[in-house]
């Protein structure tokens, strides 16, 4: 017997415990002592279906879901995107597969500072189980969605969630365009999946360019240029564009709608040929970056006198710069405002600034070129603008016979979920004549008033304030980001006075600019020229080449110091 309890003594806690263990007889594990241990919780499943509101069709969309510590998760089933701003010495000719593969379905908002995802209108979300916060998007036209979810887990969470406008543009004649995308198309499969994305931040004309340097042309490839290259879904449009020629000292140079890949690799630097092949092939001309970066005011100073140019952008990296378009307009010459991202050079997000164009008839291409080429445009970063001079919109001319008064007209409408306009401003060549703010909690700032017109001038509306749901500014000055919109300009001529080009305030920027060409004459001679060259990797252009080019560029230089010299008289 005494053996037997022995036995029993050691044997009976190995029972227990295996008992305990195994078969999980939670009352036997208080007698030996141990800890429960929790087992693992299973996932849950998040299907979102996101329908726009007025077809009840799935839709595109941006989203963002994040938990209680604020990280973010991305559906199993979420778009692929990527853009490319990489200098190759041999293209990435990918096929589809291979572009896929280095695409990535999460996207890392510079502004929010969260991890979102696209989604094409179903995804499926596997989550752990807990409370999320989401948000959907898509373009400043949509309102903003919110939801608070609980998931549980092992289980299935359904959820549709419908997008609605606080404003149609479309409607009303007018679309949004991105005209600097660097997203690369080396094949036309790609096409669905870019389209998808740009229906995603509701960008209806998406502009991708190729890029180009003094010694390559072929970085963010795209399959075609022209016809070829237009792919349409809907009124959703995208279409090659070339950011070609680029150099440090003349600007980048922004070419829409050429029907063949233009470029001049011998004569790299002047730019007028590029102008003037993209003239036949019936394209839209002009420079990025405000006219300020990399040299643009000399490559300006030398172009503005052939008439060639259509366009400049005003409104990238989260900034305004209207200081050289101003210019341009009080000397006479008529320039379209354009706005772009340069998506994925600089941290933004696909139309974050956008331009919206006035388009006769059904969308097209064509159509939409013609809109930008007349001047029918307004760059904003949200807030719609109205604008009218004695029922005349943007890009038109009034005439009057003598001194008069004109009616102005505009408005701000805005999302108050997202940013708020502080005031709304006319603008008189180049200055502020009056200003509108915002009277209490409205979502718009509107006005009607005469003004007196003494002279021959342009008029625009310019509004600005704050963005109420993004964090500080990614570029200098790194305060709060700005909320900004502003209208092509309505020209008033009157007959009897001096136009533009003849005005006191011509002739002093014509000297201003006069200056400028002679500063570039002087950086081109043989004892400067080395200090002027850069290596070919940065935008630059190294010496040889400019000393091949060298009598071309002075001859340009020459003929634009001639034209700023009389006007400057």
């Amino acid at each position: 017997m005494k053996l037997i309890r022995l036995i029993a003594w050691f044997v009976a806690p190995t029972i227990l415990f295996l008992l305990a263990s195994y078969v999980g007889a939670p009352g036997l594990r208080p007698l030996m002592g141990l800890t429960p241990q929790p087992r693992p919780a299973r996932s849950g499943t998040l299907e979102l279906a996101v329908l726009d509101d007025a077809s009840g069709q799935p839709t595109p969309a941006r989203v963002e879901l994040l938990d209680a510590d604020h990280q973010g998760y991305i559906a199993q089933d979420a778009l692929p995107i990527d853009g490319d701003c990489v200098d190759r010495v041999i293209p990435a000719d990918y096929t589809l597969e291979r572009a896929i593969a280095v695409m990535s379905k999460k996207f890392d908002n510079p502004f929010t500072k969260t991890s979102q995802f696209y989604t094409v209108g179903n995804s499926v979300v596997s989550l752990p189980p807990g409370d999320y916060k989401l948000k959907l998007r898509k373009g400043p036209e949509y309102d903003l969605q919110e939801r608070q979810l609980h998931i549980n887990s092992g289980e299935t969470t359904s959820l549709t969630v419908k997008m609605t406008r606080w404003i149609n543009m479309p409607q009303q004649g007018w679309y949004s365009a991105d005209d600097h995308l660097h997203i690369a198309r080396p094949v036309k499969e790609l096409n669905p999946f870019i389209s998808k994305w740009m229906q995603a931040e509701d960008v209806h004309v998406g502009n991708l360019l190729e890029w180009g340097l003094s010694s390559r042309f072929h970085n963010t490839l795209q399959y075609a240029f022209g016809e070829g290259g237009l792919y349409r879904e809907g009124d959703y449009l995208l279409a090659t564009g070339q950011e070609n020629p680029r150099t440090h000292f003349r600007g980048h140079a922004i070419i829409l709608g050429g029907k063949t890949a233009i470029n001049e690799p011998q004569a790299y630097v002047i730019y007028q040929l590029f102008w003037e092949e993209a003239e036949k092939q019936g394209a839209l001309k002009g420079y990025a970056h405000f006219g300020k970066i990399e040299g643009a005011e000399y490559g300006l100073a030398i172009d503005l006198r052939g008439n060639l140019l259509n366009f400049l952008e005003v409104l990238q990296f989260e900034h305004g710069v209207y200081d050289v378009w101003y210019d341009i307009l009080n000397l006479g010459f008529r320039m379209t405002p354009t706005a772009g991202t340069d998506f994925p050079c600089l941290p933004t997000i696909p139309g974050r600034e956008r331009f919206y164009t006035k388009v006769d008839g059904p969308l097209t291409y064509d159509a939409w070129l013609e809109g930008v080429r007349t001047g029918k445009t307004f760059v904003t970063n949200g807030p719609m603008l109205e604008f009218g001079v004695n029922g005349k919109g943007m890009g038109d001319e009034v005439l009057l016979k003598k001194p008069g008064t004109v009616m102005v007209e505009g408005r701000a409408r805005f999302d108050p979920h997202r940013e708020i306009p502080t005031r709304l401003e006319i603008i008189v060549n180049g200055e502020t004549v009056k200003s509108f703010p915002r009277k209490g909690e409205a979502s718009e700032i509107n006005f009607q008033l005469p003004l007196e017109m003494p002279q021959t001038s342009w008029i625009a509306l310019s509004a600005s304030g704050m963005k109420t749901d993004e964090a500080t500014g990614n570029f200098p000055p790194f305060f709060g980001a700005s909320s900004l919109a502003h209208t092509a300009p309505i020209y008033v001529t009157v007959q009897g006075t001096p136009p533009l080009q003849a005005q006191p305030r011509a002739k002093v920027l014509a000297r201003k600019w006069l200056a400028k060409l002679e500063d570039l004459e002087a950086r081109l001679q043989e004892d400067q020229i080395q200090y002027l060259a850069r290596p070919a990797a940065n935008d630059g252009v190294d010496a040889d080449t400019l000393r091949k080019n060298r009598a071309a560029l002075l001859q340009g230089i020459q003929s634009a110091k001639d034209y700023f010299t009389n006007l400057a008289r």
